[in-house]
């Protein structure tokens, strides 16, 4: 079973399942077009899966708990796919350097689910249950999730642990984090620096933009108090990243 924790975290699990379960029946018609877009994004993905790491191989570990190559691939693929999607290549050089940026992702990520489980912060039945129909959501019907599901080789208790988990990473981050009150001066002024930098192109009224600055600059917060957090529990463990 692909274990999706990781992709469950960042957000990716209907990414991966739709990927598991695409719609065989389209890529019958109008072959030959079809097979021309396919050749183009297959060039285009091929990057992903050029330096893969052996599926069994110990990429990293943390207090004892092993991180294989198979959730590291499925990770490292997607951070390369993010350049791909727009319009950009990952240059060669920086491979290296990305994956050990998505190795350390990956610790940290483990570092915070270990720290949720030793709180013990658990998952209501309730909750899973919920995000798993948030998850149903990204797909037609249920026939198409169920067969995602078989494709990507998991059942649906297997599926309900991983969202276990994510409720756990995720409750641990929200107890443990405390965001800031965005003040108006700051979204101002982060609003007139984009206009400076901005293009030729109209920008909206800062009232149209202004809740989605209030939700950027939060993320920015939250994501600088996660890495500080990450910080702290790794000096305090046992961790080995052999990449």
């Amino acid at each position: 079973m692909r274990k999706l924790t990781y992709l469950l975290i960042t957000g990716l699990l209907i990414v991966v399942l739709a990927a598991c379960g695409g719609n065989e029946e389209s890529s019958n018609n109008d072959k030959k077009q079809d097979d021309t877009k396919t050749e183009e994004k297959a060039g285009e993905q091929k990057q992903p899966e050029v330096d893969k790491v052996e599926k069994d191989k110990v990429v990293a570990t943390v207090n004892g708990k092993e991180i294989k190559g198979e959730d590291f691939n499925a990770l490292y693929s997607q951070s390369q796919m993010q350049y791909v999607q727009m319009g950009q290549e990952v240059p060669k050089d920086q491979l290296k350097q990305m994956k050990k940026q998505v190795a350390e992702s990956m610790v940290g990520q483990e570092l915070i689910l270990q720290a949720a489980q030793e709180e013990g912060i658990k998952a209501s039945d309730d909750k899973i249950n919920e995000e798993l129909e948030n998850v149903k959501k990204g797909f037609e019907d249920e026939k198409k999730f169920e067969e995602a599901l078989k494709k990507s080789d998991m059942t649906m208790d297997d599926l309900k642990k991983e969202i276990a988990k994510n409720i756990q990473y995720t409750k641990y981050i929200d107890q443990e984090i405390k965001v800031d009150e965005v003040s108006e001066k700051e979204m101002k002024e982060y609003y007139e620096k984009a206009k400076e930098q901005g293009s030729s192109e109209e920008m909206p009224a800062y009232e149209d933009v202004k809740p989605q600055i209030k939700e950027g600059l939060e993320g920015e917060q939250k994501n600088k108090k996660t890495q500080e957090l990450i910080d702290k529990l790794k000096k305090d463990a046992d961790v080995k990243i052999n990449i």
